[in-house]
């Protein structure tokens, strides 16, 4: 009984350590005079920032704030002391085209700094990209999809007892792609009710790391196809992931720069489409209702996939990365894995030619399938000048859900309206 007892007080005092360790002491905050963080160019905002520390503002802190365009240096930076009210005011000059200001504000207490970042908006909906598309853009996908469709799928399929469930069939999969030899892995959530159904090709943010069944999604109703990307079974012990990940797939998103064909996401992009081929395979799926879903890296490549296969019937992409990735050679900001900030790295201008064939706004600029778009101003990743970038070259149906205040993840009411969003689209 003491035993149990100890153990009971132990798994509280877990908790209770993860509970303090999630909520920080103090918060700080920068608060727009615009409730929506959205200026007109050239718009001054008034800011105010305060620190508050077990519910209360505190008075007479100092608060150090900066304010500076998206991602890159600031421009301004002071030290100021709260009022009797616990809040400093400043002004934000309004920025000359449109954009993002970041407003980052820091307090320096016992030792520890506490900070926050607020993201405000100029005229986001008219943000232009600076990447240009090839001329040969169509002619260069075109011909790598025609080449990779030549290659048998040759598929080798293990259904996981372990993880299927009386709803639910779970399989493990492997698929040929774009060359002999090459493959795509993933796990296969296939529903048990009768008949085809609506699938969904959920594409995977930036790691190494195994996969597992059910998809939650596959609850929904929807036959789900989850994949990596990197050409490498998705069921093996984490030990392995973490060696690649610090080993030969270490900077992959580098790998092959030098050339569009050598690229290294040129066989993960394929390797998507590959998957389509699978999914219109299957008797229990319909074909005519098909969408792509994914956020980050998984946001780009499906934005990608219903850019280049026209079988994908609508898409979900969340804070999509590789969107303005010669951004920052222009002098802005571009989106992860944010490439070129040194302007001397070797071979750059060939490397920025390259980039050119894949940068999401490219794709974007194809789309024709209607799109479902969500993230935040905050989002430090993916950020909101790169995204805006691509979503307003986008000429399908779409919609944009944002969440303000969100850095890289997104609230529930966004994943619950794209949900049901989905079903209204693949019914």
């Amino acid at each position: 009984m003491k035993q149990i007892f100890s153990l009971l007080m132990t798994l509280v005092a877990v908790v209770a350590l993860a509970q303090s360790s999630s909520h920080k002491y103090i918060t700080v905050v920068a608060e727009p005079d615009h409730e929506d963080w959205t200026y007109r160019v050239g718009e001054q905002a008034l800011v105010t920032a305060y620190a508050i520390k077990e519910n209360v503002r505190m008075k007479g802190v100092e608060i150090t704030y900066s304010y500076g365009p998206d991602k890159l240096e600031a421009t301004h930076t002071a030290t100021v002391k709260t009022d009797a009210n616990g809040v400093v005011r400043f002004k934000v000059p309004g920025m000359k085209q449109p954009g993002f200001t970041s407003v980052r504000v820091k307090v320096n207490y016992q030792g520890h700094e506490y900070s926050s970042m607020t993201n405000i908006a100029f005229d986001p909906l008219n943000i232009k990209p600076t990447t240009t598309m090839p001329d040969d853009f169509n002619e260069f996908w075109d011909n790598a999809m025609e080449k990779a469709s030549q290659v048998p799928m040759d598929v080798t399929v293990r259904r996981n007892d372990s993880e299927s469930t009386s709803a639910i069939d779970v399989y493990y999969v492997r698929i040929q792609s774009y060359r002999k030899g090459n493959y795509v892995y993933g796990v296969l959530s296939v529903p048990k009710a009768p008949g085809p159904k609506p699938a969904i090709l959920r594409l995977p943010g930036a790691a190494v790391r195994t996969f597992h069944g059910p998809s939650d999604l596959a609850r929904e109703g929807f036959v789900v196809l989850e994949i990596g990307v990197h050409g490498i079974p998705v069921d093996q012990d984490e030990e392995m992931y973490r060696q690649l990940e610090s080993g030969a797939l270490a900077g992959y998103t580098q790998q092959g720069i030098d050339n569009r064909d050598t690229y290294y996401y040129k066989r993960s992009i394929l390797g998507c489409v590959r998957a389509i081929d699978y999914l219109c395979s299957l008797p229990d799926v319909d074909p005519a209702r098909i969408a792509t879903y994914g956020g980050s890296q998984g946001g780009m490549l499906s934005i990608m996939t219903a850019s280049l296969d026209r079988r994908v019937k609508c898409l979900f992409a969340y804070f999509p990365a590789f969107c303005e990735l010669g951004g920052y050679y222009y002098g802005r900001a571009g989106g992860w894995p944010h490439m070129f900030r040194n302007p001397s790295e070797p071979n750059i201008k060939a490397r920025l030619e390259v980039s050119r064939y894949y940068d999401t706004v490219n794709f974007a600029r194809r789309l024709k399938a209607p799109g479902f778009y969500a993230w935040g101003y905050n989002d430090p990743a993916c950020c909101p000048t790169s995204t805006y970038s691509a979503y307003n070259v986008i000429t399908a149906p779409k919609q944009l859900h944002v969440g303000r205040d969100t850095g890289h993840w997104l609230y529930p009411w966004q994943t619950e309206m794209a949900m049901t969003w989905l079903k209204e689209q693949l019914k």
